[in-house]
């Protein structure tokens, strides 16, 4: 089959790899589609921080498809059945696993999952636990579902864990409106009533957000932490930096409420100071990662009633190595570029 892998001395390489077979506990998926990350350029660039013998593996961590077949020892996972592969899955039987917590499993280190060290979906098919993969809706294509698990996933943890910061009155800020951003606004327009302010230097996605369920969307050049401070309660009681550079998570800290949250989501490796005069009085600055498997099918469910929808825009594994330089540069246009076997 044609995978798309990251090779051990970096970059990479679509090559001609066997069909995975499953094993005890495991299914294999013929891909419908995968999404492409931004993270996955950094891992193409430092594969060895995920798997340290230099062998190369298949990238792509947001994979949905159809199951073609099941490992002995399965019982709740059939043949035929659509699944979004949820990738961040650990050893299942450590006790931070056996916790509910498998994406911060410390035995598997230093991969992480599907993708992420061990064999992903940017292939015409994959292996994964049965315990990872979660039963797709009926009313959601495959094909453009799996960004869910990682691009919807990723914001519904910190947005579902944010609630007390989420009230009537609140403002929430959500910085870099790409493909985590586009979902996030979804997922605050379907679970609260906080007002959203989206910061985006592009204009076209800009106007995206206001179509998405934003209230207000601005140019981060346009004085906009200081517009943001002049909103609610003190300014954002919640701010999702989706990007994580130093210049947004210095936006973010100058738009923060006091009180108030800043959750570095975004992998572009920026830090903001923490102390007394830097980040406003009693404000949590904290990062984030992922989310669990019963997440993603709340997330599902919020799909499925029409809530929350992929914007995407398909390419073919060959297309892969280009999509994500432009993808690095930030000109991949607007919501989540998928790879369709």
């Amino acid at each position: 089959m044609k995978a798309v892998q990251a090779m051990g001395g970096g970059g990479l390489e679509v090559r001609d790899v066997p069909v995975p077979t499953p094993g005890h506990g495991e299914v294999l998926v013929k891909v419908a589609g995968a999404g492409l990350c931004h993270s996955d350029c950094m891992i193409s660039v430092r594969p060895a921080s995920y798997r340290p013998d230099g062998t190369p593996f298949t990238i792509g961590h947001e994979t949905a498809g159809i199951v073609e077949a099941v490992g002995e020892g399965v019982h709740k996972v059939s043949t035929g059945q659509p699944v979004v592969v949820h990738a961040e899955y650990g050893c299942g039987q450590c006790p931070t696993c056996m916790g509910g917590n498998e994406r911060s499993c410390p035995v598997m280190r230093p991969a992480a999952g599907a993708g992420l060290g061990l064999d992903g979906g940017m292939a015409e098919y994959i292996v994964a636990p049965a315990r990872a993969v979660v039963a797709l809706p009926e009313q959601l294509d495959p094909v453009d579902a799996g960004p869910l698990d990682d691009a919807g996933l990723t914001p519904y943890h910190v947005i579902r864990t944010s609630a007390p910061w989420l009230e009537a009155g609140s403002v929430t800020a959500v910085i870099g409106i790409g493909g985590l951003g586009h979902l996030a606004i979804q997922i605050l327009r379907a679970v609260s009533s906080t007002t959203i302010v989206a910061v985006e230097k592009d204009p076209g996605r800009r106007a995206f957000a206001l179509e998405l369920g934003a209230d207000v969307a601005l140019d981060p050049e346009d004085d906009a932490a200081a517009r943001i401070k002049g909103m609610g309660r003190d300014g954002a009681s919640l701010v999702l930096d989706l990007v994580g550079a130093d210049q947004t998570l210095a936006l973010g800290a100058a738009a923060a409420a006091r009180q108030g949250k800043l959750v570095c989501v975004g992998a572009a490796l920026g830090s903001v100071p923490v102390g007394m005069m830097h980040v406003p009085w009693e404000c949590v600055v904290q990062t984030t990662y992922s989310g669990e498997a019963w997440e993603l099918e709340q997330l599902l469910q919020l799909a499925a009633a029409g809530k929350v929808k992929v914007s995407a825009n398909h390419i073919s594994l060959d297309d892969v190595s280009e999509a994500y330089e432009r993808l690095d540069k930030g000109e991949h246009g607007s919501g989540r570029l998928i790879a369709v076997p």
